[in-house]
């Protein structure tokens, strides 16, 4: 059989950046020779949390029920959008749910699962399709797998460890992770960078929508809850003039003074949102990506809901960056120059330690990194 790897992620997912790592992962595997599908899988587990208009939730059922509701119109437009994009630019299998999955393992010659918190202990069930379980251990990798989460719960931490046991010298996204599959498996683990930053902006350009909006304005795109972004993105609007385009319909709608709320878009538009945009606030590891990529002036937050989003830290260590994140101790010079060039070496050099692990997958090596 001619080499053909079968991807596991979370393509369909109601989120910019999931369906784009998979855009980015797929492309940059056929950009070296590297045959590939999305497998369609359809997790029963992320449609009843995430895509139905009457959706899983915890805590009072009626507050739930409330939610689900006022929430239906931007679920809907956002399950347009992403089944939009698959459609258009996923290479994707036929389609297969839980029962059927192991009907995949004859069409391909091994199998990635990641990015995305596809080995997280909580997240979609813990669905034991994105460990592969349906294939035998030498069709077994991942590339940039997250478990986002510093442990295993008690209750599953036997089977998480046979889980994750057969899959030889993986890759991780965060250190974190890598250092927990260590202590768990006594294997060694490694970091990849995350799919989304495989392609450089000339890539990312190629699918960019071309609609932009006709005066300039900072974006604004927040996932959890922000700490001071938006305080700090007001403040820097009126010493700019500049208006606020603020991507996040579930936010409440204050400031309408200044701040234009924009529903879901297209995830092409959100590519031109971001590439157009003359600052970007964000507290999203994407948003973060994407700034990076197209050589934006942003911040991000990295406190946000008392959590820390450790992700976009440790990118902007990476590269170089630290300064663009704003904490409630650090507010940054968003006019700053950053040093692009160092970013983008550092980058280039990630591409190849990801290109070097996934071609050795395509020749069966499972100890990747030897």
């Amino acid at each position: 059989m001619k080499p053909k790897i079968g991807i596991l992620t979370f393509h369909r997912a109601l989120n910019y950046g999931a369906n784009l790592q998979a855009y980015a992962l797929q492309n940059f595997m056929f950009g070296l020779g590297i045959d590939n599908e999305i497998v369609d899988y359809r997790c029963q587990e992320m449609i009843d949390r995430y895509q139905k208009t009457i959706r899983k939730v915890k805590g009072n059922k009626v507050k739930g029920f409330v939610w689900s509701l006022s929430t239906a119109p931007s679920v809907w437009k956002k399950k347009k959008n992403t089944t939009d994009f698959a459609e258009k630019y996923l290479v994707l299998s036929r389609a297969y749910d839980s029962v059927s999955i192991s009907q995949a393992d004859n069409m391909y010659t091994a199998f990635v699962t990641g990015s995305d918190q596809v080995w997280s202990p909580t997240c979609v069930g813990f669905d034991p399709v994105y460990f592969l379980t349906f294939t035998t251990p030498e069709k077994k990798y991942s590339y940039a797998a997250s478990i986002a989460a510093n442990e295993i719960p008690a209750a599953i931490k036997d089977e998480y460890i046979k889980r994750v046991f057969d899959f030889d010298d993986p890759s991780l996204r965060e250190p974190t992770g890598a250092k927990l599959i260590t202590s768990l498996t006594g294997k060694k683990a490694h970091t990849n960078i995350d799919p989304s930053m495989l392609l450089n902006a000339d890539e990312w350009n190629k699918i960019c929508s071309d609609e932009k909006p006709g005066e300039p304005y900072i974006l604004l795109f927040t996932v959890p809850k922000p700490n001071k972004l938006v305080e700090y993105a007001i403040s820097l609007a009126n010493k700019r003039g500049l208006k606020i385009i603020y991507l996040n319909n579930l936010m409440p709608k204050k400031h309408r003074d200044v701040i234009s709320y924009i529903e879901p878009v297209p995830i092409v538009k959100f590519l031109s949102l971001i590439k157009n945009a003359e600052y970007v606030c964000t507290n999203s590891f994407h948003g973060n990506a994407f700034s990076i990529l197209f050589h934006k002036q942003f911040i991000v937050e990295v406190s946000a809901n008392k959590s820390l989003n450790s992700r976009s830290w440790d990118l902007c260590e990476k590269l170089g960056l630290t300064d663009r994140v704003l904490t409630v101790n650090h507010t940054p010079d968003i006019d700053a120059v950053p040093d692009w060039e160092k970013a983008d070496r550092v980058l280039e050099n990630e591409r190849r330690n990801s290109a070097e692990y996934l071609l050795k997958i395509v020749k069966g090596d499972n100890n990747v990194k030897n």
